[in-house]
């Protein structure tokens, strides 16, 4: 299809030549008026004769003025528009070669790779504050310091306290030492008991006898009387020996019952007494681990990017630890947290390279890698994103916690290609018949001879102003067009428009 527009002006106008010279068009209505003034003043000066006779000649010289004047105001050339018409303006672009991508454009927050929150498990008042914002720290250094002392007392009380339990076991066993020794001297009793006893029986079986032999005597009438008494005496002695000796080794047999529970009793106390030593340890333990808290120290090396607490604040710790310093580690390492759409996100996978710029430097751009797509989804008004973490390296230190980026990341690049602005695919010449449904796409190339030709290409990856062509009858340089404006027709002056 070829569209005709021969008759636009190609040549810059005079406009541009009278304002390089400097002069200025704003006076020439007065300077023509100022020449019509003095014709007019010198025809009535010349008085009425001369009005009368020179009537024909300047009826004549008016009217070849106004061809002159027509042929000034209308040029002859057969490019330049006529009066009450208008003509079409097309802007041109040129098709270039080179690299293009494909992107997807999404905003994030710079974030450090890893940061941590360093909270207090205690309460109490700050003595000192080391550190401040932006402070490099290594790991397990001193940030702040609680006020110990009341620590410091609790670590005395439970050491105190495991020194007693330490006594209490040293006793028991003192104790039950003693109690073994008692149970061997029961046991030791009972066989002198048991002793004393087979001799108090040998000594009443020998009363007995001698107490029959004297019985038998006497009623022989051998012995007296008296003698016979004092074996009966000596008898019934014997026999209350040997029942003092059986009572005793009763009593002996509870004694030795006796020592033996004792020794059991002070055995129970003594396990119980070295129980309670692991017991007293731990709360020491646990007193000496709340004075090591009273430092507050750095889990990692890192910076200081935040600090909540100043020297003397008082730390009311309940349910949750109080957060005072935020350390984040690698500043020289960061990540972008972008928000991607839900219509994008099937397009982004691990690997995939961007580039992104920040408010702070507008002209530097940085590079980034795809680290992770998250599937948790985030819904706001109905809104579904997805957060896909973007890898940055900062080590000059430019990029901060908290800028915002804007991310654009590369879906597809094809290098070498012909590349055409998307304009000019988008762009219809007025008056130009619409292309049926289904048609390729296509663009309107200017020719050797100024008019307009639509030839079809088959596109490629776009990006954001560009996209590839794959074919078409198009080569690098063509001039393709991108926009039409219309220019209201007027009258030029020495090439000069007048008029809207």
């Amino acid at each position: 299809m070829i569209y005709n527009h021969s008759e636009l002006p190609l040549f810059p106008s005079a406009n541009e030549h009278f304002n390089e010279a400097g002069f200025d068009m704003r006076f020439v209505p007065a300077i023509a008026l100022l020449g019509t003034a003095c014709g007019l003043a010198a025809i009535y000066a010349a008085g009425p004769a001369v009005i009368t006779g020179a009537a024909g000649s300047a009826a004549d010289k008016a009217a070849h003025a106004y061809d002159q004047t027509k042929q000034l105001l209308v040029p002859g050339r057969s490019d330049a528009p006529t009066f009450g018409s208008d003509a079409p303006v097309f802007r041109y672009a040129a098709i270039q070669r080179g690299s293009i991508e494909q992107t997807v454009t999404v905003t994030g927050a710079l974030q450090p790779v890893k940061t941590i929150e360093v909270g207090s498990q205690l309460s109490g008042q700050l003595a000192r504050v080391y550190v401040d914002f932006n402070d490099t720290v290594a790991k397990d250094q001193p940030l702040a310091l609680i006020d110990p002392r009341s620590f410091a007392a609790k670590v005395d009380e439970a050491r105190a306290s495991l020194a007693v339990a330490n006594s209490i076991v040293d006793i028991a066993r003192a104790k039950l030492d003693r109690a073994r020794i008692d149970l061997q001297n029961a046991k030791g009793s009972r066989d002198v008991l048991a002793a004393k006893l087979e001799s108090a029986q040998a000594v009443k079986s020998s009363a007995q006898k001698t107490l029959q032999r004297k019985l038998a005597l006497q009623s022989q009438n051998v012995v007296a009387t008296t003698t016979v008494d004092d074996a009966q005496t000596e008898f019934t002695a014997r026999l209350a020996q040997e029942r003092e000796a059986e009572v005793l080794m009763s009593l002996n047999a509870y004694s030795v019952d006796g020592a033996q529970a004792d020794v059991r009793r002070i055995e129970a106390e003594l396990q119980q007494a070295r129980m309670a030593v692991p017991e007293k340890a731990a709360v020491l333990a646990a007193a000496q681990a709340d004075l090591d808290r009273t430092v507050i120290r750095s889990p990692i090396d890192g910076v200081v990017v935040g600090r909540f607490v100043n020297e003397g604040q008082t730390l009311a710790v309940g349910l949750e630890s109080r957060t005072t310093f935020v350390v984040a580690h690698r500043l020289e390492d960061m990540e972008i947290h972008a928000q991607v759409d839900e219509a994008d996100i099937g397009r982004i996978a691990p690997g995939q390279r961007a580039h992104f710029t920040v408010d702070a430097y507008p002209d530097r751009r940085f590079e980034a890698v795809v680290r992770q797509v998250r599937k948790a989804p985030q819904n706001q008004q109905h809104v579904v994103t997805y957060t896909v973490v973007l890898s940055t390296s900062n080590i000059d230190g430019a990029l901060l916690p908290g800028m915002t980026a804007l991310v654009k990341i590369v879906i597809e690049r094809q290098d070498d290609v012909l590349k055409v602005p998307l304009a000019a695919l988008r762009f219809q010449p007025s008056g130009a018949r619409p292309e049926p449904a289904g048609a390729r796409s296509g663009v309107w190339v200017r020719t050797a001879s100024g008019s307009l030709q639509r030839i079809a290409v088959t596109v490629g990856a776009a990006g954001t102003e560009q996209v590839a062509l794959k074919s078409g009858d198009l080569v690098e340089g063509s001039q393709v067009a991108v926009g039409q404006a219309i220019r209201p027709a007027g009258m030029e002056f020495l090439g000069i428009r007048f008029g809207s």
